[in-house]
């Protein structure tokens, strides 16, 4: 049972929602500004922001075979030969399948330049994502790549996958959204260097330190909400935008909670977590929400 959890460590949860998420608020702001042009493309376009963003992880876990930290430590030889084995055939199947959808689209002569912009970003995050899960460049880069592949990229695949022009909107959305993710993240690895302190591998933590890191996490709660406040003096439609601020409180609460911790209190991490999401999953779903039924 071993070697299939930990291929199941490969899949991250909140980087999956987050890429489901954002691509489907990029096509509701296709549906917003203009009719869908194709369904097909626009679902072809999620299927191979999935396998890239599976594949790599799977990628990762075969690179990883030297890896003495975690699950992998008590590994015995005949386990990670397998785990190479499983990692590589699944990391190869995804990003075969990837492949024949990109295939396809330029058959179909739909790589017009924000969108052909957009692929080669994808390509160059991922290999330098990849460098950077396996120590070859420091791993304070990793939220920043996280970001680029998770936040930036899908809503924006989603909406040149419809259309040659750049939205104000989109570009708007999407800065919004950043400071939250990269909060979320900071606080994961916050709880993982609480728990697992002798791990050394949460670099950005160790570089900064715990008290700054909490720091800026409660700047970039904050920065947020000042960011959704600017859409809308620069002309984001009101009407759409203001439900986000409901989750106001949420974040405001997760500041005074993060303030607690590094003043000695007892860190609620479960607490702190799931009103970390909320201040970032909520306005996607609001925003996206009311993008498709306007």
């Amino acid at each position: 049972m071993q070697p299939s959890k930990n291929l199941l460590s490969a899949i991250k949860p909140f980087q999956i929602i987050s890429l489901l998420t954002t691509y489907t608020l990029g096509a509701g702001l296709v549906q917003y500004v203009q009719v869908m042009q194709s369904w097909l493309t626009l679902i072809q376009g999620l299927l191979f922001l999935l396998l890239i963003s599976v594949g790599l992880e799977f990628l990762v876990l075969l690179l990883e075979v030297n890896d003495q930290l975690g699950s992998f430590k008590n590994l015995s030889i005949k386990d990670k030969k397998q785990r190479r084995i499983n990692s590589a055939l699944i990391s190869a199947t995804f990003f075969t399948v990837a492949v024949a959808i990109f295939v396809d689209w330029i058959n179909k002569g739909i790589l017009w330049q924000g969108f052909g912009f957009l692929i080669a970003l994808l390509g160059l995050s991922a290999f330098l994502y990849v460098l950077v899960k396996i120590d070859i460049i420091s791993r304070s880069y990793e939220i920043l790549f996280e970001t680029i592949l998770f936040v930036i990229i899908p809503p924006a695949f989603a909406y040149f996958t419809q259309s040659e022009d750049l939205h104000r909107l989109l570009t708007m959305t999407v800065f919004s959204l950043i400071p939250a993710f990269i909060a979320f993240r900071l606080l994961s690895k916050l709880i993982a260097f609480d728990r697992y302190p002798k791990l050394g591998r949460h670099t950005l933590i160790v570089n900064l330190g715990w008290e700054q890191i909490m720091f800026i996490h409660n700047a970039l709660i904050l920065i947020t909400f000042l960011l959704y406040a600017l859409n809308a003096v620069f002309g984001f439609p009101w009407f759409l935008l203001w439900p986000v601020f409901l989750t106001l409180p949420i974040g405001l609460l997760e500041v005074w909670l993060m303030e607690r911790v590094r003043r000695g209190g007892k860190p609620l991490w479960r607490v702190m977590q799931v009103a970390t999401a909320c201040v970032y999953l909520i306005p996607i779903y609001l925003i996206g929400f009311a993008f498709w039924i306007r």
